[in-house]
């Protein structure tokens, strides 16, 4: 070989070699996630007031997701909350589980409530309006930011007019030993 980074094996070898572990079943419990999310509202995260959690199966390695393609976060906004537009390349799939509000999704307005299910398609502007005076919503948000990761095309414009951000960390295989 020219050198220690490159290989050249047949396509069987290569088919068998390429075979990725498989993901078990698992669960989250919303005994456990709902204390962490409601200390994460006084953690900063997208923006001043916004908690944001991750499920991750640890089965799924660096790239953090809920299983190989997607993953699944978790989101509340306290009563009243409007957070900013903002866009991404990744879809997201938001299914409300609790409360009773309005996004605007490429300035379509969008009226949701506890058990509806809406899309933000990838690089949509979206902002989300929770309308209650004294409920938190929370959603669930699927998205297929691993698949994403693994081409290295997600990106992140928030506030929608800021420059765009590259979320990727590029790892090579040889510093992630």
């Amino acid at each position: 070989m020219s050198n220690q980074t490159t290989d050249i094996i047949n396509y069987s070898e290569f088919l068998k070699q390429s075979r990725k572990p498989a993901i078990r079943a698992c669960s989250w419990k919303w005994k456990d996630i709902y204390p962490l999310l409601k200390k994460s509202v006084s953690e900063d995260f997208l923006e001043a007031g916004r908690g944001t959690l991750s499920l991750i199966h640890k089965d799924t390695g660096d790239a953090y997701g809920t299983s190989s393609t997607m993953n699944v976060v978790v989101q509340i906004f306290k009563p009243g909350e409007h957070n900013k537009p903002h866009r991404h390349t990744n879809v997201a799939l938001n299914f409300v589980f609790q409360g009773k509000g309005f996004s605007i999704v490429d300035g379509e307005k969008i009226e949701w409530e506890k058990g509806d299910l809406f899309l933000a398609p990838p690089w949509s502007s979206h902002e989300h309006c929770n309308t209650s005076e004294t409920e938190d919503a929370i959603f669930f948000t699927f998205q297929d930011v691993p698949v994403l990761t693994s081409m290295g095309t997600w990106f992140l414009e928030e506030p929608v007019g800021t420059p765009p951000r590259h979320i990727v960390k590029q790892v090579t295989q040889t510093e992630k030993k």
